[in-house]
């Protein structure tokens, strides 16, 4: 099941509770709506949910597993992680009119994507040969570039301002928070005191 959590009351309230999976939630732009990842047709498939109206759009229809949806800036697009060529890759889906583009092409995995405020960039989860790397994409060029020299990285997460990336890794054991800029050459490493930290996720600007 998904739920929404106030942060301040505290209080739930039941979003998703459909046969099957329920998960891998993701706000619009404007608050207005969520995507998820819904299995109760069969296979994972990505979907819209209006939380005024409750309405349920079916976004994706594959036999393939189709996860992990992210919002363009401007909502009209979302970006997921699907098998549907064989190996996880990342996939664009325009909302207007349901075409679908694969994106990414380097390497034998790419998922867990974040799309940049400015709409110019996605990061994501590069692997390959048995490596787990930092990686962002120039959706005008096409081109890819790795960011990172570490081997389990993992929940890149963009900065309000688009300059930096947050991510998690694991040193010496232990898992760790780091950051890289977009254009690589600055990176920053988040010790903690104690315990270890996964799965960070940037706030948007708040007022």
């Amino acid at each position: 099941a998904i739920y929404i959590q106030e942060v301040v009351s505290g209080k739930r309230i039941l979003i998703s509770h459909h046969p099957g999976l329920n998960s891998a939630p993701a706000w619009s732009p404007d608050g207005k709506r969520l995507a998820l990842v819904l299995s109760k047709g069969g296979n994972p498939d990505v979907y819209i949910l209006d939380l005024d109206s409750r309405k349920l759009r079916r976004v994706t229809r594959s036999f393939a597993i189709d996860t992990e949806p992210v919002w363009s800036p401007d909502g009209s697009a979302l970006v997921f992680t699907s098998d549907r060529g064989g190996r996880p890759q990342l996939y664009r889906v325009a909302l207007g009119d349901g075409k679908v583009q694969r994106l990414t092409f380097e390497g034998r995995y790419n998922a867990r994507a974040s799309w940049s405020p400015d709409g110019k960039y996605i990061a994501m989860v590069n692997g390959d040969r048995g490596k787990y790397r930092i990686a962002v994409l120039d959706l005008a060029s096409g081109a890819m570039r790795v960011l990172t020299d570490t081997a389990l990285d993992e929940s890149p997460s963009f900065a309000p301002n688009g300059s930096m990336i947050i991510y998690a890794t694991e040193i010496g054991q232990k898992g760790v928070l780091s950051a890289v800029s977009v254009d690589g050459r600055v990176h920053q490493r988040l010790m903690l005191q104690k315990g270890a930290a996964r799965e960070p996720a940037w706030s948007p600007y708040l007022q």
